[in-house]
C-alpha cells in the first residue's frame, strides 16, 4: 500500500507513518518522524508537536467531528445512519479523553472511532432518535469547547461533598472539572426557569456557593424549555463571569429541529476521514515469511474498522454462534457497572462478530440471521433475559462459551486471547460484591459490518 496519499491529523497518526516510512525507505527513525510530519503539514516532528500538543489542526485543515448514529425501527424494520458534521476550534483528542465519554449525559454511549469521528454504540429506535442523540453529543462539545471544562462524575464536587446539598430545583445535573483551575462545577438544567429563585439564592448564600444562569440554552434540550444553570463554590475563589462571558459567545446549540447533517444506509459503515488515515498508518506491511505460514491454525483476515487482525482457520456452525451469541447478550444484562466483565465480554462478542463475517457468505448466512447473532437484546420470553439472581448464571454461561469456543475452533493465539478474556471476566465476576439489580434494557447494535461489498458480504 502506498504511503503517499496518507495525511495525518494527529501525532499517533504521524508516529504510525514515520513507522511505515522507517520500513519502506530503509530509515532512521528520526528521519522517518520530520518526513511523515512533512505529510501532515508541518516543518518537522518538534513543529507537529508543538502544533497538535496544543490541540490546532494540522495546517490547511480547519478541525471537523463527525458524530454517527445508527438506527432501527423495530416497526418497520428501516435502518439507517444519521451522520451530523460539526466545526471544532480544537481536534477532539485535545477536548477531551475518551475514558472522560462516559461521565457525560451526551457522550457517555460514544466511542472515539477516530480522531475526527464519534459514534454512537446505541441502535437508536428511530430516525428521530438517531438525530436527536447526535445533536446533544455536539451540544456537549459545544459546550466543552466553550468553557474548556472536561465531564466528571466525583462526588466532592457537591457542595461540601454531599448528593443531599444539591441546588433545589436540580434537574439534569452534572459535575465538570477546570482542569486550569483545578477546581469542580456543577451544570443544571431544569424545565421552565431562566432565572434564579429565591429559594436558590438562599441555598446559594448559606453554602457559599454562586449560582447564574447562562446565556448560552445548554445542551440537554434547549429547543424543549431547559435552561442552563452555571454553580460554583465561591470559597475555592472560583468566578463565573468569564465563563459566562466564553457562553454568551459561543454558537447556537445544535438541534435537531435544524438538522443539516447526513442520512445514509447503515451499510457500509461510515468511516471519517481522520479515522480512515488512522486505518491506514496501522495496516502491517505484508511479509513474505508470513504468506508461507500456512500450517498455522490461524489466519489473516482484515476489517475497515479494525485493521488486520487473524482468526482460526476454521469455522464454527452457525448453532454455536447463535448459542455463543446468546449466552453473551445474556452476560452483558446487568454488568454495566462492572467494567471488567462488561468490556471483555463485548470486547468477545465484537470480535465473534468479525469472525462469522469472515467465515459466512450471505447465501450461507441470511442479513436476518446474522444481524441478531452478536447483537439486539435478547427477547423477553427468553429465560435469560432478565437480571439473575447472582452472578453464578453469569459464571457458568462464561464457561459454556470457552467450552463452545474450544469445541468447533483450533488451538491458536487469537483463540487464546478470546479465553483469556473471558477468564478474566469470571474472575472480576467472583470478585464482585455488589448484588445484581434490574436495569434499563437497550438494544444495542455496535456496527461492526465489516465485509467488503465487493463479496458478497456485509461491510
Amino acid at each position: 500500500m502506498s504511503n503517499d496519499h496518507i495525511r495525518p491529523s494527529s501525532i499517533e497518526g504521524i508516529k504510525q507513518l514515520a513507522k511505515r516510512f522507517k520500513k519502506s525507505d530503509g530509515i532512521q527513525h528520526a528521519v522517518a518522524l520530520d518526513k511523515a510530519s512533512k505529510a501532515a503539514g508541518f516543518e518537522n516532528y518538534k513543529h507537529a508537536l508543538r502544533k497538535l500538543a496544543g490541540g490546532l489542526a494540522a495546517p490547511g485543515a480547519s478541525p471537523v467531528l463527525y458524530i454517527s448514529v445508527s438506527w432501527r425501527d423495530r416497526m418497520t424494520k428501516a435502518t439507517g445512519c444519521e451522520i451530523l458534521k460539526m466545526p471544532l476550534g480544537k481536534t477532539l483528542d485535545a477536548l477531551l479523553k475518551p475514558a472522560q465519554y462516559k461521565a457525560s449525559r451526551g457522550l457517555g454511549t460514544m466511542r472515539r472511532e477516530g480522531p475526527d469521528h464519534l459514534g454512537d454504540t446505541y441502535t437508536a429506535s428511530s430516525q428521530k432518535a438517531a438525530r436527536e442523540a447526535a445533536c446533544e453529543a455536539a451540544r456537549t462539545i459545544q459546550f466543552i469547547e466553550a468553557t474548556r471544562l472536561v465531564p466528571s462524575k466525583a462526588k466532592r464536587s457537591f457542595p461540601r461533598g454531599q448528593f443531599q446539598n444539591r441546588m433545589p430545583g436540580s434537574d439534569h445535573d452534572a459535575a465538570w472539572f477546570d482542569p486550569a483551575a483545578k477546581t469542580f462545577i456543577r451544570t443544571n438544567e431544569p424545565y421552565a426557569r431562566s432565572s434564579v429563585s429565591p429559594e436558590q439564592h438562599a441555598w446559594a448564600e448559606r453554602l457559599g456557593w454562586a449560582v447564574a444562569v447562562s446565556p448560552w440554552k445548554g445542551m440537554y434540550r434547549p429547543d424543549g424549555g431547559t435552561s442552563l444553570f452555571l454553580l460554583a463554590d465561591m470559597s475555592k475563589g472560583y468566578l463565573l463571569e468569564q465563563m459566562i462571558s466564553r457562553l454568551a459567545e459561543a454558537p447556537a446549540p445544535i438541534v435537531a429541529s435544524a438538522w443539516d447533517g447526513e442520512s445514509r444506509p447503515i451499510v457500509p459503515a461510515f468511516v471519517s476521514p481522520g479515522q480512515l488515515a488512522e486505518i491506514e498508518a496501522k495496516v502491517p506491511e505484508v511479509k513474505m515469511a508470513g504468506e508461507r505460514r500456512g500450517s498455522n491454525n490461524s489466519v489473516a483476515y482484515s476489517m475497515v474498522l479494525s485493521g488486520a487482525r487473524r482468526r482460526p482457520k476454521s469455522r464454527m456452525p452457525i448453532e454455536g454462534h447463535k448459542l455463543v451469541g446468546r449466552l453473551l447478550k445474556s452476560i452483558l444484562i446487568g454488568t454495566r457497572a462492572r467494567a471488567g466483565v462488561h468490556r471483555r465480554v463485548d470486547a468477545i462478542r465484537c470480535e465473534l462478530d468479525n469472525w462469522v463475517q469472515c467465515e459466512y457468505k450471505r447465501d450461507e448466512l441470511s442479513d436476518d440471521v446474522f444481524f441478531d447473532l452478536y447483537y439486539h437484546e435478547l427477547p423477553e420470553e427468553d429465560a435469560l433475559a432478565a437480571v439473575p439472581t447472582s452472578w453464578d448464571r453469569h459464571i457458568v454461561n462464561l464457561d459454556e462459551v470457552k467450552a463452545t469456543l474450544v469445541r468447533y475452533y483450533p488451538e491458536c493465539p487469537p483463540l487464546r486471547q478470546l479465553l483469556k478474556k473471558a477468564d478474566l471476566a469470571i474472575r472480576s465476576l467472583r470478585t464482585w460484591n455488589v448484588a445484581p439489580t434490574h436495569t434499563r434494557r437497550v438494544d444495542r447494535s455496535d456496527i461492526h459490518r465489516n465485509r467488503d461489498p465487493d463479496d458478497g458480504g456485509r461491510l
